[in-house]
């Protein structure tokens, strides 16, 4: 008289879990999408750490540029730290740059200058190397134009590289006689060498 409402929904099948067939499958299409996956997963790793030290660092110039202009004071970037520039022996942009007012133009933060900002890359494998005006401060005069601490243009290139094998592992940054920056991809094909 009553109405078998058993939970079985369809009479004959046994509901007993996967088969050793259906779990070999299903692990080895996951392990083929890993080894998909990782490969990839790399390639936009360095290529966002490469993208976004490049993009740091070309705001560090253009936002002394700018100060500078807007101050009407010249303001020094340097490799360097909350505590000052890095001396000669230990100049490295990887390790971080420092802006601040530089009032008398020596490329030295003395006691009275206060720092605009601090920064550091934005990952540890990025290597960061300029040519030669880049191996000194870089003083912004308060028409926009860089400057040597001995007063000669500071023209240059700065390289912002990821040791990867990524198409453009790359980001030039070229500070124009005027100040500006603009950026360029170089493809070094996974070395980083200095411009």
């Amino acid at each position: 008289m009553g109405i078998d409402r058993s939970p079985v929904l369809h009479p004959g099948w046994a509901h007993t879990g996967l088969t050793a067939i259906e779990l070999m499958i299903t692990l080895t299409i996951g392990l083929v999408l890993i080894a998909i996956a990782i490969p990839n997963f790399r390639h936009m790793t360095a290529q966002n750490a490469l993208a976004t030290s490049a993009n740091h660092f070309n705001r560090a110039l253009t936002f002394a540029r700018q100060t500078a202009v807007s101050r009407n004071a010249p303001v020094t970037l340097c490799a360097g730290n909350a505590q000052g520039c890095f001396a000669s022996a230990n100049w490295n942009w990887a390790k971080g740059w420092l802006a601040f007012i530089d009032r008398d133009h020596d490329g030295v933060l003395d006691g009275g200058e206060s720092i605009l900002s601090t920064g550091t890359p934005f990952s540890d494998n990025v290597v960061i190397a300029g040519n030669s005006p880049f191996k000194k401060p870089i003083v912004f005069m308060p028409m926009g134009q860089g400057e040597r601490v001995s007063g000669a243009f500071a023209a240059g290139r700065l390289r912002v590289c990821v040791p990867s094998a990524i198409e453009n592992n790359a980001r030039d940054l070229v500070l124009s006689i005027s100040g500006r920056v603009r950026v360029e991809r170089v493809d070094l094909h996974g070395h980083c060498s200095s411009p």
